[in-house]
Order: structure tokens, then C-alpha cells, then sequence
């Protein structure tokens, strides 16, 4: 059986004559309208209070900046005023210091240095955003800025202090560009003005942190000497970059280390990876030298590279020497190496996105007390902590396989969060002459090969005994693994002595990695 239409027979109403029923409704929602509109024109005045004794509620009193480098924006920061009373309140608010002030404020989306008669219902919030740019000091130490917001609400003045401490610096800002390369300026070298190269020597002391925009280059023919102390510090994208020819000599101390990180330093970056670019070492005639450095929050921390446009790329004569240098919260990589030759003694590379250590392309490593640790917690991470392989690519995009010519491997650990954290690549169409001993892996590849891997020093997947690797903690517990497994030849290796501490390490049988147990 087929439904029914049912079929209506009402006439409809023409549409230009309104209903009974429509002009009910129309009547009803405008005396609503106008007794609202009464009703709020009546109340208006008693919404807002007459009390000159109402205040405000502030989620903060102090706004504090931690030390941020002149000329250098701040982050921008934000407190909220509230309205504790049932009934309004008009707010008459001001910058102190006014238009000089280095602070600037906005008050619920609009910037400026006075605000009259700001309005905040009973109960209510409004939002202040706060951020400053700090003049320069003239003084080497952190020096102190501060002003103060004034609220103003009847009788009653308030206020909340502004802070920043500000620190002078050396800065770096580029000024030559080149296609198919980053921005940047001469650190050491350049040109005259008759077009000759500038060879000199520039020597970093520690007197104000150097501040670098872009890149900062030292050229062929350079050198840049740092003392120890020095605070190096990358803008956004930046890096440094040692030429071709160009020589770096970084010379820190156990008490007094060079650092290398971003120019943010606010605690909510000190451990956020990516903030700046790389250092970038070419190959030259003179070993490049790392003593007692940090470097934190790269993309790349070391990239080593023999020069991309040099026919063939061979490896680099010159060597890389690492002593007592710590490369943490890489975006990417902690090391990457292509055609290059390392010598390292107390080597901490720890927590990167990617590879803590890549070793790749033709080389010659000599590790010794080295801790390769990733215990990266920002997202997955599918690569191993350490890989070594002897091929790369070329500047065309061609695969290429150079020899690692030898490859020296002790007191170490290779660890981290991941099933395997250790990874060989090698292709037999170039020789590849490398061994470990007294070493700790966590891996699923084979380690039988003695010819590669000392028996009975090589150690698979036992947990080392980091104190707390979670928080970036590498020294070791009492209980550890890897205690009392090294072997230390100190007089090939005087570096060895001293741990990346500068405790001094027992004489009789060491501990795995960079750093010694300490009761």
C-alpha cells in the first residue's frame, strides 16, 4: 500500500500581510527589546561601583625577565588584572617610565603607555601583555631595568613591577650575501678595499658574550682564538662557519668552559632544541681544536666536512680534536661528520633528534671515554644514536665511498631509549679498518667480528647505570654497569687523566664512558 499525500487545505496567508499569530510574536520580542533597553539604561550607572576603595587582583606583582641581550627583543609575557568586586570598575592604567621606557605594554589587545578609564565588569578580567628591548648597558656584567604598571581605580593605586635584567654584548650582523649560501659576515678575513684577502688572527677573550646574527665566518688563511669563558650565542638560524683554510682554537677549562648556544635565555629554552643552526668546520692545514667546550640547542652541533667543492672531496688532512666537550639537545645530529678525521677524549653527545653521532664518507677516529646517549623525549626518533659508514654523498647528489682509513674505539658507551642505538653501514667497495674494546652497546646488530669488536671488552646491551638519564644525567651509580670495564693507557692518552669533570680517574681500571664514578 503506496502512503498517502496529505494535502493541506488552508489557504496560505499573503506574505506582505502578517498573521495574527506573527504579530504576537513581534509584539512580545519588542517589549522584550525595550524593557531590556530600560532595564539596562537604569542599571548602567549602578553596574559600575562609586567606591573609592575597590582594587584589583593581579595573577602577578613582579614581571621578570631573566637576563636578555641588548638590543635583543624579549619574549612577551602576560599577567591578568581582576575585578574581585560584583559591581565595575574604571581603571586609569600607566607605563611609568612612558615612551623612554625600554617596556612596552598592552592592555586587552591595545599598545600604548596610558589607558583611561578601562572598564572591568564585577568579577572580570582584562589581559596585560609586557616585553622589553634593553638599551645598551656599556657595562660587561648584568646590569638591572626596571618600571612599574599603575593601576589606578578610585582612591585606591597599584602597581606591578617590571624587571629585566640586560647584559651588553659583542654582536655579529651579516652583511655579505651569496647565492645558495646563508647570510653572513666576516668573524676573521674578508676583503679590502682593493679586493685583497684579509689574512689575521682574531682573538675572543672574556670580557661580553658574542652575539651572532646569521652566520659568522672565519675565513681562509684565519684563525679565531676563544679564551676560556667565552659565551657564544646564535640568533635564530645562525651559525659559525670555519672555512676552507680557516682555523678555529677553542681553549675553555674544567672551572671555566666555552659555550656555544642560542640567544634566548629565558628558562623556558634552556634545554629546547633547534634554536640556532650549526658550527661547520671545512678542512685546512691545521687541526681545529675543541678544549673544554659546550654546545646546546644546534640543529647540527658539529658538522666536520671536507670542502663540498673540491674535485673528489678526499678527506681532510687536518683533524677535529675534541677534549672534554659535551654536545647536547641537537634537533638533528651531535656530530656529523663527512670525509673528516677526529680525535676526541672525554665525549659526551647526548639526546638528539636524529643521530647523536654520524660518521660518514672516508675518516680516521680516534674516540676515547666517550658517553653517546639519546634519550630524546620530543617525538619518535628512528635512528641510532651512532652510525659509522663509509659512504656519502656529493655535491651533485652522486653516491661516493671513501676508506675509513682507522678507527679507534674505547672506554665508551652507546646507549639510549631505543631497541638499537648502534649502527654499521659499510660498503666493501672501500676498506673500512676501525675496532672497539672496552665498549658498551645497546644493539641488535652482531658484534662477533673480532677483527672489529675485542672479545671479552665488548659489552651488549646491559644497562649502564646512568644516575638519571631522563633528565640528561649521564654520571654513574655506584651499582653501574659500566663501572671498573675501561682500560687507560694514560701516557698515549693524557687527556684520559681526568674525566669531562676534571675528577681525576683511578689508575688502576677506569670506568666506561666520559665520566668516572664519584661516591
Amino acid at each position: 500500500m503506496q502512503p498517502q499525500l496529505i494535502r493541506r487545505t488552508t489557504r496560505p496567508v499573503p506574505p506582505h500581510i502578517p498573521s495574527l499569530h506573527a504579530l504576537k510574536i513581534l509584539r512580545t520580542a519588542f517589549l522584550a527589546t525595550l524593557l531590556a533597553t530600560v532595564l539596562f539604561g537604569c542599571r548602567k550607572d549602578e553596574l559600575f561601583t562609586d567606591n573609592p576603595g575597590a582594587g584589583l587582583v593581579f595573577t602577578q606583582d613582579t614581571i621578570f625577565f631573566d637576563t636578555v641581550f641588548t638590543t635583543v627583543g624579549t619574549v612577551t609575557k602576560r599577567f591578568t588584572a581582576r575585578n574581585p568586586n560584583n559591581e565595575g570598575v574604571h581603571v586609569d592604567i600607566a607605563l611609568e617610565g612612558g615612551t623612554p621606557s625600554p617596556f612596552r605594554i598592552n592592555v586587552d589587545g591595545s599598545p600604548g603607555t596610558t589607558f583611561s578609564g578601562v572598564e572591568i565588569p564585577g568579577g572580570d578580567s582584562i589581559y596585560i601583555f609586557v616585553e622589553a628591548t634593553l638599551g645598551p648597558g656599556s657595562v660587561n656584567t648584568p646590569f638591572i631595568i626596571e618600571d612599574r604598571i599603575r593601576f589606578s581605580t578610585g582612591s585606591v593605586e597599584q602597581q606591578v613591577l617590571l624587571n629585566a635584567w640586560g647584559q651588553d654584548a659583542h654582536f655579529f650582523r651579516p652583511d655579505q650575501y651569496v647565492q645558495g649560501f646563508p647570510a653572513f659576515s666576516y668573524i676573521a678575513g674578508g676583503y679590502d678595499s682593493l679586493g685583497n684577502q684579509v689574512c689575521e688572527t682574531v682573538h675572543w677573550t672574556n670580557d661580553k658574550p658574542y652575539v651572532i646574527y646569521g652566520y659568522g665566518v672565519v675565513d681562509s688563511c684565519c684563525t679565531l682564538l676563544i679564551d676560556a669563558g667565552v659565551r657564544v650565542y646564535f640568533h635564530g638560524g645562525g651559525g659559525l662557519w670555519v672555512y676552507r683554510g680557516g682555523n678555529i682554537q677553542a681553549n675553555g677549562t674544567a672551572e671555566e668552559r666555552i659555550t656555544f648556544q642560542g640567544d634566548r635565555l629565558e628558562e623556558m629554552y634552556a634545554n629546547l632544541p633547534g634554536q640556532w643552526d650549526r658550527i661547520w668546520i671545512n678542512d685546512g692545514p691545521t687541526d681545529n681544536v675543541l678544549n673544554h667546550v659546550e654546545i646546546r640547542n644546534a640543529l647540527v652541533g658539529l658538522q666536520p666536512q671536507s670542502w663540498i667543492g673540491t674535485p673528489g672531496q678526499p678527506t681532510s688532512a687536518n683533524r677535529l680534536v675534541l677534549n672534554n666537550v659535551s654536545i647536547r639537545n641537537c634537533s638533528a645530529a651531535g656530530i656529523l661528520s663527512e670525509n673528516y678525521r677526529i680525535k676526541s677524549t672525554n665525549l659526551l653527545v647526548a639526546d638528539c633528534g636524529q643521530y647523536c653521532v654520524a660518521l660518514t664518507g672516508g675518516g680516521a677516529y680516534d674516540f676515547n671515554h666517550s658517553t653517546i646517549a639519546n634519550y630524546w623525549s620530543y617525538d619518535l626518533r628512528q635512528e641510532p644514536a651512532f652510525i659509522l659508514t663509509n659512504t656519502f654523498q656529493d655535491l651533485q647528489g652522486s653516491a661516493q665511498v671513501r676508506p675509513v682509513e682507522a678507527g679507534n674505539f674505547r672506554n665508551g658507551i652507546i646507549y639510549g631509549n631505543n631497541g638499537n642505538e648502534f649502527q654499521l653501514a659499510l660498503d666493501d667497495d672501500a676498506p673500512a679498518d676501525f675496532l672497539f674494546k672496552n665498549f658498551l652497546f645497546r644493539t641488535d646488530q652482531s658484534t662477533s667480528d673480532a677483527t672489529h669488536f675485542e672479545p671479552f671488552t665488548t659489552h651488549r646491551n646491559q644497562d649502564p647505570g646512568f644516575k638519571d638519564p631522563g633528565s640528561g644525567n649521564f654520571h654513574l651509580k655506584e651499582n653501574a654497569y659500566a663501572r671498573n670495564k675501561g682500560f687507560d693507557p694514560f701516557g698515549l692518552d693524557p687527556e684520559a687523566v681526568n674525566d669531562l669533570d676534571g675528577v681525576l680517574r683511578p689508575s688502576d681500571q677506569s670506568d666506561l664512558g666520559c665520566y668516572t664514578y664519584v661516591p
